[in-house]
């Protein structure tokens, strides 16, 4: 009994032996694993993680050491040696037309995607992998190639791919009326093609997208079908010619021709409406040379002066007149500063950028439509719509001159002239204060007067020009400053002084 009890108890303390070096076995080879997390922890932890490790490229760009900013910067400076690769675009016509990739703006598909996989090799995900990469890295002998795909976007491409084909493209055409024989003709409208962006990139992204051979090609350009912005539905019910006027602006300033064609041509065309608003100065902007004006005589501050689209106001003022027979409501009005000649008092209508503008609403019951004519220098409107006035009913208006201020003001300006020169350049013009009348007419006899308008014009002085020139700078100082004193005597003063001294000499 005792001798089974001494043997039980071995095989107890051999168990326990055996369990005591199990367990110092485990905790040894934790304690390596541990010892060797740490050591490959510290090793990835070493390397800076905003700095991409040696013996990584992005295509054919090597990234090495660099920040994720500077090898963006690379791959997208590499990327410029294509920008002048031609591509053709081609129609299914046969219309075709050349681009580079960097007029449709090349780039990198997916880049910052790409350049934080290239920033995060070696330092994210599996640890042992990542030690080895590292290893691999410091030994010089670790090549990672990121691949990459070149693209252009619809948004990038737009302007390119219009500039390239844009100009062979079908514009719209709006549908339009006008006189035939004194009959109210329907001119149909004509759809227009545009570029379909969305197929044309695409199309070419498929060229120069996964093996691209870096060269150029052609590629099919796609083009859809739009309607013009009045087709000829609009204008079906419009038959009646509701009031015309028109006024001469002739042919002699060539800028003063181009602003009053251009500004009618952009007023002609247009479609109200009942009840919408419209101003004139919306219809005819921007005063650019893009938009078809130029410089030219204009009144500002009750002065002449130069500026971008001088003389529209002839065709604002030839269009409120027409709008006035056609008895559209006027909204917003205003006389110019000084009287104009194309027109009589209170019959004009002033457009200065922001600050004066004639406005005004259809009040029919149905659209009206703009036309607007020019022939043999003269610019004219008609107001198209369904006329419901009765057949016994006319209208007529009338300028009244209410009040008249003579201007005995004389105004001194210098001029390239040599001294001594002195003329009267332009007359004084009187001040005025007229008044607009509507007289309504049934069956020839008038039974209505009312004002439209009442308007005042500023009076300008007579403008005398002085020469100013002179090889002496002394003499052409001295004549300035007398001017600037407005005071003739002291003008005749300097003028008589300067050139008794030169006849001396």
């Amino acid at each position: 009994m005792a001798e089974r009890k001494r043997r039980k108890q071995t095989r107890k303390d051999a168990q326990k032996r055996t369990l005591a070096g199990v367990a110092i076995l485990l905790v040894c080879s934790l304690a390596v694993i541990f010892a060797v997390r740490i050591m490959i922890l510290r090793t990835i932890g070493s390397y800076d993680q905003d700095i991409i490790i040696d013996g990584v490229s992005i295509g054919e760009t090597d990234v090495s050491g660099m920040t994720a900013e500077e090898a963006k910067s690379a791959v997208e400076s590499a990327a410029q040696a294509y920008a002048g690769v031609e591509l053709v675009l081609s129609l299914d016509d046969g219309r075709q037309g050349t681009v580079t990739l960097g007029d449709l703006g090349l780039s990198v598909k997916d880049l910052d995607s790409i350049v934080q996989e290239a920033t995060d090799y070696g330092k994210k995900g599996n640890s042992v992998e990542n030690y080895k990469i590292l290893k691999s890295s410091e030994a010089g002998t670790s090549s990672k190639v990121f691949q990459i795909e070149y693209q252009v976007t619809e948004k990038s491409a737009e302007d390119g791919l219009n500039a390239c084909l844009g100009s062979q493209l079908k514009k719209p055409v709006n549908a339009r009326l006008t006189q035939v024989e004194g009959k109210t003709q329907l001119i149909e409208d004509e759809p227009g093609e545009v570029l379909d962006l969305k197929k044309t990139v695409v199309s070419i992204n498929e060229l120069i997208g996964g093996d691209w051979d870096k060269k150029g090609g052609t590629v099919k350009a796609e083009v859809s079908y739009e309607d013009a912005q009045i087709v000829s539905e609009d204008l079906s019910g419009i038959t009646d010619v509701l009031g015309s006027y028109s006024t001469y602006y002739g042919d002699g300033d060539e800028g003063r021709t181009m602003n009053v064609e251009s500004g009618a041509q952009h007023v002609g065309g247009t479609l109200v409406q009942p009840g919408e608003k419209v101003s004139v100065n919306a219809l005819m902007e921007p005063y650019t040379e893009e938009n078809g004006y130029a410089m030219a005589a204009s009144f500002e501050n009750g002065e002449v002066v130069d500026s971008m689209g001088g003389g529209i106001c002839q065709v604002s003022t030839t269009l409120y007149n027409a709008l006035l027979l056609s008895e559209v409501e006027i909204t917003e009005r205003y006389a110019h500063s000084m009287l104009v000649s194309y027109v009589e008092p209170s019959m004009d209508a002033a457009i200065a950028d922001d600050v004066k503008d004639l406005k005004f609403r259809n009040n029919k019951e149905d659209p009206i439509y703009i036309e607007s004519v020019l022939s043999d220098g003269n610019v004219g409107f008609n107001i198209y719509g369904k006329e419901t006035r009765p057949e016994n009913r006319s209208i007529e208006f009338e300028s009244e001159t209410i009040e008249t201020t003579e201007s005995d003001e004389i105004r001194y300006v210098a001029t390239d002239d040599y001294i001594g020169a002195m003329y009267t350049s332009s007359s004084a013009q009187e001040g005025l204060t007229a008044q607009l009348w509507k007289i309504v007419y049934e069956d020839g006899e008038e039974v209505s007067r009312d004002t439209v308008n009442y308007s005042q014009y500023n009076g300008s002085a007579e403008t005398i020009s002085v020469g100013t020139a002179s090889d002496n700078e002394e003499d052409t100082e001295k004549m300035n400053t007398a001017i600037e004193t407005q005071d003739e005597d002291q003008i005749l003063a300097a003028i008589e002084e300067i050139t008794e001294g030169s006849s001396e000499e």
